[in-house]
């Protein structure tokens, strides 16, 4: 075998996930608030790694709010909660003011309520008394779910977020659950340009590796619903939404 055969054979080579998972976690100190491309375009790469997302069979109906930013008005707000009296949790994803919180907590329950915080958030949790959700599990109904708070670290600074080995690490130590809950979204390739906006990998790589049925965020405030190409159903919240899953 020749030294040409050799290259491409390494070039070539099926890492295997233990070998995958120190490549992703080595971080380059250059680009640490920037965007990295060995980050970019996974997804194919972890389907074979890990297969399909698992099916969804169980039953729960959320009320999930997000980058509510001082903005929510009460009026609309207590109508909405008139219409979606039955819920079974409510789901507070971060950026949100004292006076959101304050609204909020005057027509849902304060014993169904679990939050994060958000890269705009400091002690919303703490002020209100709600049960933090960040890196802890819950079983709701025997519907299991994590969450993750923050966002990408896009600059030095002191707010809640994860540079993306700190995201793959913190995440990686979490068991698998059907519900992926996070203020950000999970790495999207095509945000090269907006590092604030890229997402985080640790949130992909999750995913892939635990067939995670679902994962539901906040930070983009544009609402959407995709598939990923595992079969994760990803739903982007913005303001406040009833999500019913079954």
């Amino acid at each position: 075998m020749g030294l040409f055969d050799i290259f491409k054979f390494k070039k070539n080579k099926v890492m295997t996930p233990q070998e995958y998972y120190k490549f992703i976690i080595k971080e380059d100190q250059k680009k640490l608030y920037s965007f990295e491309e060995k980050y970019a375009n996974q997804e194919e790469k972890l389907l074979n790694m890990y297969g399909n997302a698992n099916e969804y069979n169980k039953n729960i109906k959320m009320i999930v709010i997000s980058d509510t930013h001082n903005s929510l008005v009460e009026d609309e707000f207590e109508k909405f909660m008139e219409e979606h009296k039955e819920y079974d949790v409510c789901l507070l994803l971060g950026d949100h003011n004292f006076n959101d919180i304050t609204v909020v907590l005057k027509y849902v329950d304060k014993d169904k309520t679990y939050g994060l915080l958000g890269n705009h958030d400091y002690s919303y949790l703490s002020e209100f008394n709600i049960k933090n959700l960040n890196g802890n599990v819950i079983n709701i109904n025997g519907t299991t779910i994590l969450g993750i708070e923050g966002s990408f670290k896009y600059k030095p600074a002191k707010f809640p977020s994860f540079t993306q080995r700190e995201s793959i690490m913190f995440l990686n130590e979490k068991p698998g659950v059907d519900i992926l809950v996070s203020h950000d979204n999970s790495l999207d390739s095509s945000m090269s340009n907006n590092p604030a906006h890229q997402g985080l990998f640790g949130i992909t790589y999750y995913l892939f590796k635990n067939n995670v049925s679902y994962h539901i965020h906040g930070h983009l405030h544009n609402p959407y619903r995709k598939e990923l190409l595992n079969g994760t159903k990803e739903i982007s919240t913005f303001m406040y939404e009833y999500i019913e899953l079954k």
